[in-house]
């Protein structure tokens, strides 16, 4: 099997989806910081459509190849992520719900309704990030052909802007 030298370029191609959704993340966020209650709603669907893009990629051709190269096996199946990934989606609808809610002047109490259940909402994001980091990706890279991992990177819905 001709893996990657080091799975660098894959590991690395889908961590930088990461950052980019923790940035839109965060202009959502300055958005309700700065009570732009209309520019807070248009930031958080924007994320929320990065965000369920690349989960839905990832369980179209990321976590099948991890399955079928034993993934299960690990301290993080397959299972784990698809739960995280069903959490995260339910997490930010939750959010856009009580952003809709929102009337459009903030009051304190909404507001903070909203960046509390973003905190849980980006404490789950961390852990999800860091399995992904550490387990996930490198695993796939040092496994997968070299010509398999760039098909995965060419079949995302959501490439985040890097091709």
């Amino acid at each position: 099997m001709s893996c990657a030298a080091d799975g660098g370029d894959f590991a690395a191609a889908m961590m930088g989806l990461h950052a980019r959704l923790d940035a839109l993340l965060f202009a959502h966020q300055r958005a309700l910081l700065d009570r732009a209650v209309a520019r807070a709603r248009a930031s958080l669907a924007q994320y929320r459509d990065a965000l369920f893009a690349h989960a839905a990629d990832e369980e179209a051709h990321v976590l099948p190849r991890y399955r079928a190269l034993g993934g299960d096996a690990t301290d993080a199946p397959t299972k784990l992520f698809l739960g995280e990934h069903d959490k995260l989606r339910a997490l930010v609808d939750d959010c856009a719900r009580r952003l809709s809610a929102m009337g459009e002047v903030a009051d304190d109490r909404a507001l903070l309704d909203v960046l509390d259940r973003q905190a849980t909402l980006k404490n789950l994001l961390l852990h999800h990030d860091l399995r992904e980091r550490n387990l996930l990706y490198p695993f796939l890279a040092a496994r997968l052909p070299a010509a398999e991992q760039a098909a995965i990177l060419a079949a995302r819905r959501w490439a985040g802007g890097d091709g």
